[in-house]
This record gives C-alpha cells, sequence and structure tokens, in this order.
C-alpha cells in the first residue's frame, strides 16, 4: 500500500514544467558566474543589503567544532557563518539558538509574508479551500524552504522540520492540503520550542490531523483507533513502551466525539483569536462514549460522563509520561547526534520531566553535551531537505524556494509535506542513497544559471578570499563551499580532481567562468558535502 501511495504522490502533487534534461557531463553545463539577482535586488530595496559576505576561515581549533555544530543544529552555514561561531564561540552560538530571541532576518519575513497563501492563513484560513491544490503545496513547501535558508533561527527551523515530521500529515489526502498550512502555522510554529504539552494538546485539536488519522469517523459503538493508535505509539509512549491493544481502544473511546466542523456557523478555533466558520474543532456530545474507562498503561481511570475532559486527561498523562520524555529523547538524539547515548537520554529525560515538559530542557543536554561527544562525530549522510538546504545557504543563493527546488526535493524522494504515511521522512542515512544521482544532478543544475527562481553567483566567494588564480580559486571553492581548510589532507583527493576537470575543460575551449562553476557543483557532489 506504502508504495502505492507513493507513486500516487509523485503523480498528484503538480505537473511539471518542460524543463531541459540534466546532464552528467559536466562540460556541457551552461554557466553564467554573476548570474541574475533581480528577486534580491528588489528586495534589498526594502530589507537592505542581504548579499553574502565570505572570508578566509579562521585557523584555530574552535573552527572545526563550529563548522560540525553549524552542520549538525543549523540547515549548515551560511557564508562567514564559521567564522562567526568561532570568534563567539560554540557554547554562546547554542545558548542563543535556544533562547530563540535572535531578530529575525527581514529577508526571511518578507518573502514569507507575501505569499498568498500566508495572507490567507493570517486574515482569513477558512478562504484557504479557494486556492488551487497546486498553490496550496508549492507555497505551503515555499514558505519552509524560505525559513530554513533564511532564517536566524536554524535550531527552531531544524526543530520546525523535526515536529513536522514527528506529527506528520500527508498532503494528498482528503483535504490536507488545505488543512496543513493552518496546521503548520498555527499547531507546529508557535510551540517550536516551548512546551510539549502544549504542543500536543494543539495537535491533537488540530483539523489537520483529525482529518488525517480518520478520527471524524471515531463515534461511540463504532470507535475508530487510527488517530488513538497513532497518539501512543508515535506522538508520545513510542511502540516498545509496554502499552497493549487494550490501552488503545480504551483512549480512542476518549476520543469519541473529536472531530472538525463542517456547518456554517461561526466559532473561536482551537488557537485563540483565530475565527473560522469552517472545518474547526468541534467536540460533538452526542457522538462522545460517556461509559466509565480505564486505560491499564496510564494507570487511568475516567468516570462516566467525562466528555471532553476524558481525552484531556489522556493527552495529561502522556505529555507528562517518564515513557514519552524518554521516547522524545531518544528520537532527538537521533537527529542531532545520529545515535542514541543512553546517558544523554537519561539526562534529557530528566530534565523533561522536572521542567514540565519544556522542550527547550529537553534539547539542552543533547546539543549542549551530546554534540561534545567522540561517537558523535561520526558523519550522518544529509536527507535530500538537508542537502539542497545547505548548498543553497553555503553558495548564498538568491532563491524564492519556487518550483525548481520542489522539483528536485521531488526528484530525490522528500517532496515536503508529502509522506503518505504517519511516522514521517525517515532520519536513517540508508533511506536515501538512491538519490545520490538526483543530488549531482541538483548541483549541476544549481550552477548553470538556467534562470527561475533560484540564483547563484560565484563573484562574492572569490572576492572574499581574495581570489586572483585559477589555483586560488579552486582553493576558494573548497573553503568556501565545505567551510574546510582547502590545505586540508582529507581534501586533497578532491582538490587534485577538481583541478585535473578543469584544466581538461580548458583544453576542449570551455571558459574558465564555466569550469569553475563546473568545479563548485563537483564539491558539492562530492563526499565531504552530502555528510554532516
Amino acid at each position: 500500500m506504502q508504495g502505492q501511495e507513493r507513486e500516487n504522490t509523485v503523480s498528484e502533487a503538480s505537473a511539471k514544467p518542460t524543463k531541459p534534461s540534466t546532464q552528467i557531463g559536466l562540460g556541457i553545463v551552461a554557466v553564467g558566474l554573476v548570474g541574475c539577482d533581480i528577486v534580491r535586488t528588489h528586495v534589498e530595496q526594502v530589507t537592505g543589503n542581504t548579499r553574502a559576505t565570505y572570508a578566509p576561515l579562521p585557523r584555530t581549533p574552535e573552527t572545526e567544532k563550529a563548522r560540525f555544530v553549524l552542520n549538525r543544529v543549523a540547515f549548515g552555514a551560511k557564508p562567514g557563518e564559521v567564522a562567526k561561531v568561532t570568534k563567539m564561540g560554540v557554547q554562546a552560538y547554542l545558548e542563543e539558538q535556544l533562547a530563540d530571541t535572535l531578530t529575525e532576518d527581514p529577508l526571511v519575513n518578507w518573502r514569507v509574508n507575501t505569499l498568498d497563501l500566508q495572507e490567507e492563513v493570517r486574515s482569513a484560513p477558512e478562504n484557504t479551500a479557494d486556492l488551487s491544490n497546486e498553490q496550496l503545496l508549492q507555497e505551503t513547501a515555499q514558505a519552509s524552504l524560505l525559513r530554513a535558508v533564511y532564517s536566524r533561527h536554524q535550531l527552531r527551523e531544524t526543530m520546525a522540520d523535526f515536529w513536522t515530521n514527528h506529527f506528520n500529515i500527508f498532503a494528498l489526502k482528503n483535504n490536507e492540503r488545505e488543512l496543513i498550512p493552518v496546521d503548520t502555522e498555527t499547531v507546529i510554529r508557535p510551540h517550536i520550542l516551548s512546551s510539549f504539552r502544549d504542543l500536543l494538546l494543539a495537535s491533537a485539536h488540530s483539523p489537520a490531523m483529525l482529518s488525517y488519522l480518520d478520527n471524524q469517523e471515531n463515534k461511540r459503538g463504532v470507535a475508530n483507533e487510527n488517530y488513538a493508535r497513532e497518539l501512543l505509539e508515535l506522538h508520545t509512549l513510542g511502540v516498545h513502551s509496554g502499552y497493549t491493544q487494550k490501552d488503545i481502544q480504551e483512549v480512542a473511546r476518549c476520543f469519541t466525539g473529536w472531530r472538525l466542523r463542517t456547518s456554517g456557523d461561526f466559532q473561536m478555533n482551537f488557537i485563540e483569536g483565530v475565527k473560522t466558520p469552517y472545518k474547526a474543532f468541534l467536540f460533538d456530545a452526542n457522538l462522545h462514549d460517556e461509559g466509565a474507562k480505564f486505560i491499564p498503561f496510564l494507570n487511568l481511570s475516567l468516570s462516566p460522563k467525562g466528555g471532553e475532559k476524558d481525552a484531556d486527561a489522556v493527552l495529561e498523562r502522556l505529555a507528562t509520561h517518564e515513557a514519552t520524555a524518554r521516547f522524545l529523547a531518544q528520537k532527538l538524539c537521533r537527529r542531532y547526534l545520529g545515535y542514541v547515548p543512553n546517558e544523554i537520554v537519561e539526562r534529557a529525560t530528566k530534565a523533561y520531566l522536572k521542567n514540565d515538559t519544556s522542550i527547550r530542557a529537553l534539547l539542552r543536554p543533547i546539543i549542549l553535551d551530546g554534540l561534545k561527544l567522540e561517537a558523535t562525530k561520526r558523519p550522518l549522510f544529509k536527507r535530500p531537505l538537508d542537502f539542497v538546504v545547505s548548498a543553497l545557504r553555503t553558495l548564498g543563493a538568491d532563491t524564492d524556494g519556487g518550483v525548481e527546488i520542489q522539483h528536485a526535493l521531488q526528484d530525490m524522494g522528500q517532496p515536503l509535506y508529502q509522506w503518505p504515511m504517519p511516522d514521517g521522512f525517515p532520519e536513517k542515512g540508508a533511506a536515501w542513497t538512491g538519490s545520490l544521482l538526483a543530488r549531482w544532478n541538483f548541483a549541476l543544475s544549481l550552477l548553470s544559471q538556467r534562470g527561475g527562481g533560484t540564483h547563484v553567483t560565484l563573484t562574492p566567494l572569490f572576492e572574499g578570499f581574495g581570489a586572483k588564480s585559477e589555483t586560488e580559486k579552486i582553493d576558494a571553492l573548497l573553503e568556501g563551499i565545505l567551510n574546510q581548510a582547502h590545505d586540508s589532507p582529507t581534501l586533497q583527493p578532491l582538490r587534485k580532481g577538481i583541478l585535473a576537470h578543469i584544466q581538461k575543460a580548458k583544453s576542449a575551449g570551455v571558459s574558465e567562468a564555466q569550469s569553475l562553476a563546473e568545479g563548485a557543483a563537483l564539491v558539492l557532489a562530492s563526499p565531504p558535502f552530502q555528510w554532516k
């Protein structure tokens, strides 16, 4: 069934416009070094200068730590960021990200807020149904990509991706395309680093989640267990925590009558201050099972006629359960550390329970202590989203996050909001090794300047490093893109290969600009950039 749904995902998402086939032969890619910064120039008239600023890396022991942390906590480093974090110190950078109090880059707000869909979500969420399926999918993904590429709050954005997958909703099921944008802006984003209790409660009341997991069909006498099962297995306790089918059945009874309002009457939505006449949460007492309930695993007894409070009690017990704390700590360790060290899991579990389900408290031992462990330094294979966003960031790209980028992610197997199963896109690197050809094609396309909504120029990189000669420019590419010293022993095979390619291209009459851009594509396609 999963394979069938995946096939439908690709065919339904949006029809691709005709575009030139990407060539693997580097020598035939048409490249323009300067590129077209029309969109960025227009943005700068509103927001001020946001151009990429490159400079040689500091040669200190802290530089490698800064590069490593930016690859794990952020979506990679943007130009000059490794030097900035080296100067301020890794500890100070992580504390700043955990505090989440940075002033946002005006480029982010300008780009995101001018999307039609964002305007509807803010002012009239009931009108999202009036937008086409294609626009709903495209602009929902655009908002996520723009924030990931440009936001100064990088921990918040990698956590936004984490929670989007933790509470996964498949955009191509039912009418989820029109519900996910509101879920993203009113359920996920307000609670990214705050309280898991509040996040869980908001998700349980989300029309998008209730629709996706069929709680609309959960009624007295004919309980639908889909939401209850995923609530326990994926959202809170974890499949190996020890609960049984009896627990699922009893939890499902607690959520009978939790559904979507479909009448035209206005009501306050589950987010204070948002009025919607359609598809808002509704507790229907007439459909609720009012019998006494007992959930063995939670040791929770509920008296008859508890109404909506039955499910509220379940959510409270789940949010504060030790198994939930441990499950979340294990998942976050896999996300940021690549493995699950017991001592970090236990520390994070205790911090979560002691601090009233605080997500920040849960994260602190993982990113402040876990990232220091020697075993954590083992490289992790980037998922397509991490690869694409890190490429755009390191090159200082001017992007609208539009169809070209989204088609590239689809080709790599990770079209945003389109994973059909409720467990979210996989973290394991083995799930993504089949995307290598699509990654190479993306690298070539990105540097080929074919137009569209994404533009890259290598001129600031060369100028920032003071690179004049061909050899100096190759060294600048290695250091500017990979954020490693160009004379590092591990980079010498790659450096030698790029030099040989450029010399061969020049002998075939290829311009220096084109051959250097091909060299940049080779760096993006190389193993050092595929891993973090």
